[in-house]
């Protein structure tokens, strides 16, 4: 018997589209991805986020704007731009 169980959430459709590519290229599928980010979530009894902003980083991009990345480091390097 399955542990598992369906859960349905609403995702914009463009991130999923880049969230697919990303992890795909990390080998991962997006329900990995997002099951990786809950159980740490539980285990840390917190947001498993540890880069905050603190400042504004300029103006935000247009609602239809996505920046798309290759690789992790690119998008670590626009991070610190």
């Amino acid at each position: 018997m399955s542990n598992n169980t369906t859960y349905n959430i609403r995702i914009d459709s463009r991130i999923r589209k880049e969230a697919d590519a990303l992890y795909k290229g990390m080998g991962m599928s997006l329900s990995s991805a997002v099951n990786l980010f809950l159980t740490q979530s539980v285990i840390q009894r917190r947001l498993p986020i540890d880069n905050v902003i603190a400042e504004p980083l300029g103006e935000p991009p247009a609602e239809d704007e996505y920046n798309s990345f290759e690789s992790w480091e690119q998008a670590k390097e626009w991070l610190n731009a």
